[in-house]
């Protein structure tokens, strides 16, 4: 059952981590913002500036950003469901009657031979 666990722990890990890459994903022209020292900026004529680029480069960002505002909120409400209280009295109750009634189960099998 760990191993269970484990592979669904690295599937949601491995699936976080393409899904972030896809949000953050350029477009094939797209090289980011462009961002001009401010030497040049005052040398050359402000038209020169591609807000186009720059825009590219925010909403990537915010993509990005909203992509792990989702992976937070799924970690938190599976942290939540894994630590509720009355889910993990549940869950006890149930592992210490299996493991009662397997205890039950060896010491009459002893028994009977």
């Amino acid at each position: 059952m760990n191993w269970v666990r484990a592979a669904a722990a690295l599937l949601v890990v491995a699936g976080s981590f393409w899904f972030s890459g896809v949000a953050a994903a350029q477009d094939e022209g797209d090289n980011g913002p462009t961002i001009t020292p401010v030497a040049q900026v005052e040398a050359e004529d402000a038209t020169d500036i591609d807000f186009d680029k720059n825009q590219a480069g925010i909403d990537r960002a915010r993509r990005t950003l909203i992509a792990i505002a989702a992976l937070m909120t799924v970690a938190l409400v599976a942290y939540w469901w894994h630590t509720i209280p009355s889910r993990r009295l549940r869950v006890a109750t149930k592992r210490l009657a299996d493991q009662r009634a397997t205890i039950q189960n060896v010491n009459t099998d002893d028994v009977a031979d």
